[in-house]
């Protein structure tokens, strides 16, 4: 006999893998996942608030960090008063650990560094160094690997073979990883191929223990020996590079061996306050590449955060930290990577056994696990992603010229930086709506008569066509002596806001137009009512009371129609405007008319549409209504659409009897008519409140026909 399914145990066994889940993740990512701290305000503690700690890999030594790094922070000092920045030097083995520990706030290492902090959620990106170039700065370096000029032994990579081998550090990117990937590539292991492989722990060191032939070659990152020869410590002439880039990188102005890889980034570490992280990022872009900070690190200024995904993928390919493990599957791993899955599995089929038990727990921690992924997932975006517009720097002229504009102009305009730097392709100015250029610049000028913040709201025409509304506001930069220098500021995306105002305006108006109409229809209804039933009080004539009796409930009937009458506009102005499909509509109209006998012509092309309050099917209702009740004999409806200097005129036609010429303008007014002389009025009420407007222009005697104007940019042909 088969046993029957022990549900109670099958649930012990599934709650006991799930509750394992957890633990095994915390034993896996125990020494290595960092999780910030949102109370946290700099990073770490300290008795000054306003003391901001900057960690720096000191590759040459602490007195070179200082040297150099040292302006940077004086630089952000006197941006960010009162926060004062100070430059902590740390070397390979310390930076990890200090960053992990949040003894610092912001840090910049090499990439290779700042990658396995961005793996482990320590630190994100938030601007990067530029180097000098030609013709523009560099945000890009690598790594360089040369022997002294005299070793004519030593020609390429494979000539590495046996060879003593110098670098800088393990974790060093331009000091020895970028290098190693071109070793392997040419295939030599440097673990068993070199007679000895040294790690000096600094460029310099690197450098001279070549020269000085205690090793026959080695490798630092680009930029060094260039740097060194200026510093009167080199002669590049003693100095050969093996495997050279210079072919395949010409535009690249510095000494070059292996592919280019994004340079130091600044990274603000987690749990640093966001507003903090935003100012100093806002801060490093605007710096000049030749400003005194830029020059000390020799640099060229800051660029935007560039993406490490070369960086990821280099240090996969070694399988080095945080990819050591990259290629090994273990269990831990399968269910790091497949977790979301696993659980997920998991709790449908703890759902399905827990069927006769209470299921609000799971659904409870279930929910609370979301939350906990959602939190993870928005702290992993970038600080610059979330800026909805873009900064600038421009000239003081009328054309706006940009010296500097970041990316986030593309999402709002359509143009790249670029098109706009220097007047590429086409200056801010042209894009300005031309209402607005002229209040634009006089604004501006009397903002920097007063040395004041300009601030102001303005539509721009995007690249496709399309406007948008922007709110810009900025400061003119004066000099010492009171010269203005240029234009600084912020430029941000307000369309939705501009649209929700527009929005609610019309619900205002379709509200106010239908409480207006019901509210008096039903006042002079009662008003009827109240006056027949006192007559009908008074009355002692039975014939002439019944008469009186008989006008109230008229009166009360006609009440009743008001309401239904409401009941049937019930959707009017709460759905927004929008893009109607004007032959769907028609359609839905004559389904609903359903007239017998009169043929319905819809010549209206597929694709266009207007733009309108939804309810706009009723005005064609009234129409093919109006048309069959008042057009005598009709036995023909045409709609059909024709493009007049730029607006769209939409016509409802038909054969019967027309309308008379005196009656043309007073069929829309309210109460005109056979019936309830509000069918017409209310139309032309509906199309109003959207910008478009309806009149009768047939031939008395040979048919109506109703013209609806829709003015242009209300209306589009959308291809299929």
């Amino acid at each position: 006999m088969n046993r029957p399914y022990n549900s109670a145990g099958a649930l012990i066994l599934m709650l006991v893998i799930l509750c394992s889940i957890p633990v095994i993740l915390a034993e896996n990512y125990e020494n290595t996942t960092v999780y910030p701290d949102e109370t946290a305000t700099l990073g770490f503690s300290s008795p000054d608030p306003y003391l901001v700690r900057i960690g720096v890999l000191a590759n040459r030594g602490d007195e070179i960090a200082l040297q150099e790094w040292g302006p940077v922070a004086s630089y952000l000092t006197a941006k960010l008063t009162p926060f004062q920045f100070i430059i902590v030097p740390l070397d390979f083995e310390a930076i990890i650990p200090a960053v992990k520990n949040r003894e610092v706030s912001f840090v910049t290492a090499n990439p290779s560094i700042y990658t396995y902090f961005e793996y482990y959620g320590m630190a994100q990106r938030i601007a990067t160094l530029q180097v000098p170039g030609v013709p523009e700065p560099q945000p890009v370096f690598g790594g360089v690997i040369f022997t002294r000029a005299d070793r004519d032994d030593i020609l390429t990579i494979r000539d590495l073979q046996g060879k003593r081998f110098a670098a800088v550090n393990p974790t060093s990117l331009g000091g020895w990883h970028a290098g190693l990937l071109e070793i392997m590539d040419a295939g030599i292991n440097p673990y068993k191929d070199f007679s000895h492989l040294n790690f000096l722990q600094t460029h310099d060191a690197t450098v001279f223990a070549v020269i000085n032939r205690e090793a026959d070659a080695g490798t630092a990152r680009s930029t060094q020996l260039e740097r060194m020869q200026g510093e009167g410590l080199i002669n590049l002439s003693d100095i050969r590079v093996i495997n050279s880039r210079e072919m395949e990188y010409p535009d690249y102005p510095y000494l070059l061996s292996t592919k280019l890889y994004p340079e130091w980034p600044m990274a603000t570490v987690a749990g640093t306050d966001r507003e903090l992280s935003k100012r100093v990022s806002v801060s490093l872009l605007m710096m000049d590449e030749n400003d005194p900070a830029a020059l000390a690190v020799h640099g060229a200024g800051w660029a935007i955060p560039q993406d490490h995904s070369s960086v990821h993928e280099l240090l996969r390919r070694l399988q080095i930290a945080p990819y050591d493990q990259y290629g090994r599957t273990t269990v831990q791993e399968v269910i790091s990577q497949y977790w979301h899955t696993i659980l997920a599995i998991l709790l449908v089929l703890l759902t399905l056994s827990l069927l006769l038990f209470s299921t609000c727990r799971t659904k409870k921690e279930l929910s609370h696990s979301l939350m906990r992924v959602k939190e993870s997932e928005r702290m992993m975006t970038t600080l610059i992603s979330n800026l909805p517009g873009f900064v600038y720097r421009c000239a003081n002229d009328p054309n706006w010229t940009m010296e500097y504009i970041s990316e986030g102009c593309h999402d709002l305009t359509g143009y790249a930086p670029d098109d706009f730097i220097g007047n590429k392709t086409l200056s801010y100015n042209d894009i300005v709506h031309p209402d607005y250029q002229k209040i634009l610049w006089e604004k501006w000028q009397e903002a920097l008569t007063r040395h004041d913040y300009f601030e102001n709201e303005y539509p721009i025409i995007t690249r496709s066509g399309e406007i948008r509304y922007v709110w810009e506001r900025g400061l003119g930069i004066f000099s010492d002596d009171g010269k203005l220098l240029f234009l600084e500021g912020f430029i941000s995306d307000i369309t939705d806001r501009k649209k929700t105002d527009e929005a609610l305006r019309e619900s205002y108006q379709k509200i106010r137009l239908l409480t207006s109409l019901t509210r008096h229809d039903i006042f002079n209804h009662l008003t009827s009512m109240q006056l027949y039933h006192s007559q009908a009080l008074e009355e002692e004539n039975d014939d002439e009371w019944r008469d009186y009796i008989s006008k109230a409930t008229a009166a009360g009937s006609r009440i009743e129609a008001a309401i239904g009458f409401t009941r049937e506009y019930e959707d009017f102005g709460i759905a927004g405007s929008g893009w109607n499909s004007i032959s769907a509509v028609i359609e839905s109209a004559t389904g609903e008319i359903s007239p017998t006998g009169v043929t319905i012509e819809n010549r209206v092309p597929p694709g266009l549409e207007i733009y309108a309050d939804p309810i706009i099917r009723k005005v064609f209702s009234t129409l093919l209504e109006n048309a069959i009740r008042h057009g005598g004999s009709v036995s023909r409806i045409s709609f059909f659409s024709e493009e007049s200097e730029g607006e769209l005129l939409l016509s409802c036609e038909d054969d019967g009897v027309g309308v008379p010429d005196l009656e043309k303008c007073l069929i829309f007014d309210r109460g005109y008519g056979a019936n309830t002389g509000i069918g017409l009025f209310l139309s032309r009420e509906m199309l109003s409140i959207t910008g478009l407007s309806i009149c009768e222009t047939g031939v008395w005697g040979q048919g109506a026909r109703f013209t609806i104007r829709v003015p242009g940019g209300k209306w589009r042909i959308k291809n299929e």
